[in-house]
């Protein structure tokens, strides 16, 4: 033990701390029933929070020692007493908002009116105030919440070519932030970044200010280099009883967009905006597969790299230092590895392999007699005057120690070859630490800048290094792995298929391991890892388990998990995967063998290599995107960042992803099991194998500044017609007739159309895509005329036959629609006689029954069917007038709906519906010629001819009937109307 006067304090109240916690747990248990269970747990629950208060750290570790007691009181007592949960990190979260927060919220909302007031009565702003509420909007409508972000921003202005870009089809703006966090300043190289990028959707009224500043002078902009000055300045001067500057719009400013309609952003997601938690910001290589598609190159053959499946490259050195290395790995591997690796150090080596062996020995755990021949050794060989005391030993297991020589012996061979250790300074260490960071091509881990900290503080204590501040070194990682688009994706599958090299076994195989890259995210061993038995198949449904099998196992106890392929893998994927396995799982059976094998077994009977799968797909990746730096784990990272899109209910999932609406609702509701928001976070945690989300945010979700920003552009306006008008207004001579159409152009046609329907990649751009995969009637939607009747026909829920994509929620709310629509008619007694009359046989269940059979109303249904989805996204505002005007005039037991002539606005806007959405033959109108003459302007544009009227004289209102040929009313009319207006209440 440690004798250190801190440790023997920390020991003490450890040691107390224990003892309080297993005398409460004891007493408590003692009065344990099955009964009372849950009111002791919370006495429990209440008296740690008592005792440990605001450090939840503590409080947390306490409950997890909790539900340790409870396993072994089971155990001993032969009880069954539920385990409490074990808590997690973000199981509490910090409150959204505090006093101080809502105070100024307050005041940054109360500010917001007052600016948005300001720009609906005044349009003299000079360039300079347009400048400054250009960036004021940027703060409180786009998600700038940090000051270099915002210099950044006010920077892109001075460059003319990127300013004028924006008033294209320029709509998202990267920024390249320069910050400690996030990168090192101190190394300038082409192969290592010393910034991350963030990517924003620039909203609509951003816009429209930059549109303004477009037209005025420009030269004024020279003299501006500070945006905190520049947005005072106009604050004051606009608004000089407000006591807000830029400063608390940037630290407030997002909760303003919080009190905003629509704005549907989580807690997650603006603590990841804020850059409280680390995100991987999308760069511009990673979205490079989605927007553009380069020219193919020449590959080398696939049959090379099917012949040689674990070439890879190795760096050089040295032979005699290659020797050394093959000894010390060997030594490690050893089980008396710190005795082996004490005889290596007693040999003469020279000083970087001296240190690296020395290391590599204290991070060892060494007996009494294995320290004193350590001793012995440096003391005869004179290698430093330090004795090594017992405090210098770190127990660490045999598996550190290989992954401290594989992170860190080659690079430090490579950084020390050819140099003077001894006389190293401060900077000197510096640079060499910085040196092998650049060898490594990548950014530090938490764990290797632990190790590279104590590899430093051993340095100091033997070889009087002196003291180097590594903070300007280690950083967060952010992953730059670049992503694979489905387009990519599925031209790799069909240059696999066209491939003669391979047989047809080994494509399958190929195939299936590339999809479950793909759709499921797997890590390259957990999928050259799956057994046989690891599968679960019924009819309807494939799990997959990931564990541990054979000597393969997985990187940590949270990448134990289970996996629904059914949900998650395409029909056609699907039927090829369940193929496969059940015919694997029928051979072995056959030959007597145990379902404990491997799932992938080539025709060579030979498990495949995860290099072999690495050059596979990078050689057929290459003719459809060129040179590139895919990796197996590349298809790990589109497999996130799709199902984060999908998950998220984000528009951009239609762009990005090749799943449908309806499969995309399919996913959401199997892996969300409600509509908590911190779920999606947590279910992509659970399907990457991470313990919580923060590492998933950290290092895979690379679209998800994009979707954050895309989501947050799509909430209300809160800007008058007026405040516009005056924004975009930059020319008193202008007549307001002229402006009020460049307004209509600029607001409609180019702001509010869809920012990313021409970056489609969809595999199959020639299919039509429904906006909704619930809608009635959508080309590819589940949802149909014939199904909507069976949900409301069908009387016991139980008897409902629903296919996968509309979930029980959906038919149980319809159902409750109808119920309401006719008991609501009923009760409050409307004009509408429709559900009170013998038409429903006195009971209204009577309306939905048979669907009709005839031909002729099957052609009304389905020529209803194809054209409804469309003209109901024509009709969206106008859908409630026109259904209560239908159940105003409908009539029990006649097919006629009668308007008076004073009525013609009502009647147009039914019939421009109906005329729409039926047969224009079935429509018929029975007025005088009178009538006729009125209503000549209300019936233009229908193309009604003269079969569609006919002449009474007589006939003093207009009697509107749905007519077959044989003069015969159509009932189904009555029926599909119905059904229209329970799918849209």
């Amino acid at each position: 033990m440690n004798r250190h006067p801190h440790s023997l304090k920390r020991q003490k109240k450890l040691i107390k701390n224990k003892e309080f916690l297993l005398k409460l747990f004891s007493e408590k248990c003692l009065e344990l029933t099955p009964e009372n269970y849950s009111d002791v747990y919370r006495q429990v629950d209440n008296s740690l929070l008592e005792k440990y208060k605001s450090s939840t750290r503590s409080h947390k570790i306490a409950r997890l020692e909790f539900a340790r007691y409870i396993k072994r009181f089971n155990r001993l007592s032969n009880q069954n007493y539920p385990v409490p949960a074990t808590p997690v990190r973000h199981e509490s979260p910090p409150p959204q908002q505090n006093i101080e927060t809502l105070k100024h919220g307050k005041r940054v909302t109360q500010f917001a009116k007052n600016l948005i007031a300001h720009w609906t009565e005044h349009n003299d702003f000079s360039p300079t105030q347009s400048l400054a509420f250009c960036l004021i909007s940027t703060i409180l409508f786009n998600g700038f919440y940090n000051e270099n972000e915002l210099q950044k921003f006010l920077k892109i202005f001075f460059k003319t070519k990127k300013f004028q870009s924006f008033l294209n089809l320029n709509h998202i703006v990267s920024l390249d932030i320069p910050n400690r966090n996030f990168g090192n300043q101190r190394i300038n190289d082409p192969d290592f970044s010393v910034s991350y990028t963030k990517t924003f959707v620039l909203h609509d009224i951003v816009k429209c200010w930059i549109y303004r500043l477009k037209h005025q002078k420009f030269d004024l902009f020279s003299d501006i280099e500070d945006a905190e000055h520049l947005i005072n300045a106009c604050i004051i001067e606009c608004f000089p009883e407000e006591k807000v500057r830029c400063k608390d719009l940037l630290k407030y400013g997002f909760y303003y967009t919080q009190f905003l309609k629509n704005s549907g952003l989580d807690q997650m997601s603006i603590c990841i905006l804020k850059n409280e938690i680390y995100s991987s910001s999308p760069l511009e290589k990673q979205l490079a597969a989605y927007f553009i598609q380069p020219e193919p190159t020449p590959t080398h053959t696939i049959q090379k790299v099917y012949e040689n499946p674990q070439d890879q490259s190795k760096v050089t050195i040295a032979l005699d230092v290659a020797d050394i290395l093959v000894e010390i790995r060997q030594a490690i591997r050893a089980k008396n590895y710190s005795d082996q690796l004490i005889e290596l150090y007693a040999k003469e080596q020279s000083p970087a392999l001296e240190r690296l062996l020395l290391w590599s020995i204290l991070r060892s755990k060494l007996t009494e007699p294995q320290l004193d021949l350590l001793n012995h050794i440096i003391q005869q060989q004179q290698r430093f005057k330090r004795k090594l005391i017992r405090a210098d030993f770190q127990p660490l297991k045999q598996s550190s120690l290989k992954t401290m020589f594989s992170q860190f012996a080659v690079h430090w061979l490579q950084a020390t070859q050819d140099k003077d250790i001894s006389s190293f300074s401060d900077a000197d260490f510096e640079d060499l630490y910085g040196e092998m960071l650049l060898l490594k091509k990548e950014t530090t881990r938490a764990t290797l800048q632990k190790r590279l900290q104590e590899f430093h503080h051993k340095q100091t204590l033997f070889f009087n290094a002196p003291t180097v501040d590594l903070d300007n070194l280690i950083q967060v990682k952010i992953c730059r792995t670049a992503l694979i688009s489905p387009h990519i994706f599925h031209g790799m599958l069909q240059r696999l298929e066209n491939t003669q090299d391979i047989s047809i076994q080994d494509k399958n195989i190929f195939k299936l391991i590339f999809i479950l890259g793909f759709r499921v995210g797997l890590r390259i061993n957990e999928t050259l890892n799956i057994f046989v038995r690891d599968l679960f198949i019924s009819e309807d449904a494939v799990m997959l388990t990931i564990r541990n099998n054979r000597n393969k196992n997985q990187k940590s106890y949270s990448a134990y998990r289970k996996i629904p392929l059914h949900h998650l893998l395409k029909a056609d994927e699907l039927h090829a995967f369940k193929t496969y396995s059940q015919n694997r799982k029928r051979l072995l059976k056959e030959q007597g063998k145990s379902v404990a094998q491997p799932l992938f077994l080539k025709q060579s009977l030979e498990e495949t290599h995860e290099n072999e799968v690495n050059s596979l797909l990078k050689q057929l990746i290459q003719p459809v995107f060129g040179e590139h730096n895919f990796t197996y784990h590349s298809l790990r990272h589109s497999a996130f960042n799709h199902l984060y899109l999908v998950l998220k209910n984000s528009t951009l999932a239609d762009a990005f992803t090749d799943y449908s609406p309806h499969e995309q609702l399919r996913i959401r509701y199997a892996l969300l099991r409600n509509r908590n928001t911190q779920q999606t976070w947590y279910a992509l945690s659970h399907f990457a194998g991470h313990l919580t989300p923060e590492t998933t945010c950290s290092s895979y979700l690379h679209l998800m500044h994009l979707a954050i920003s895309y989501q947050l552009n799509q909430i209300e306006s809160p800007l008058p017609k007026e405040a516009y008008f005056n924004i975009l207004k930059h020319d008193d001579a202008i007549k307001y007739p002229v402006q009020q159409r460049a307004i209509k152009q600029f607001l409609f046609d180019q702001l509010t159309k869809d920012r990313y329907r021409q970056h489609d990649h969809q595999y199959q751009p020639e299919q039509q895509k429904s906006p909704d995969s619930l809608m009635l009637g959508a080309h590819d939607s589940e949802m149909t005329f014939e199904l909507l009747h069976h949900i409301l026909a069908v009387e016991k829920e139980q008897d409902l036959l629903l296919p996968e994509a509309i979930p029980l929620q959906i038919a149980q709310k319809l159902r409750a629609r109808a119920l309401h629509l006719k008991t609501s008619c009923v009760n409050q007694k409307k004009s509408s006689r429709l559900f009170t009359t013998d038409f429903l046989r006195k009971t209204p269940a009577a309306l939905v029954t048979m669907l009709p059979t005839n031909h002729e109303e099957k052609k009304v249904i389905h020529h209803v069917q194809e054209r409804y989805a469309n003209v109901q996204s024509k009709y969206k505002k106008e859908l409630h007038t026109i259904y209560s005007i239908y159940l105003e005039k409908v009539q029990p037991n006649s097919a006629q709906f009668i308007f008076e002539i004073n009525e013609k606005r009502q009647l147009k806007k039914f019939l421009s519906f109906i005329s729409k959405l039926f047969p224009t033959e079935y429509l018929h109108l029975e007025l005088s010629k009178q009538s006729k003459e009125q209503l000549k302007n209300t019936l233009q544009g229908l193309k009604l001819g003269s079969k569609n009227f006919s002449l009474n004289e007589n006939e003093r209102r207009i009697k509107f009937c749905f007519k077959s040929k044989d003069v015969k009313a159509l009932g189904v009319f009555k029926l599909l109307m119905y059904l229209m207006i329970v799918s849209h209440l």
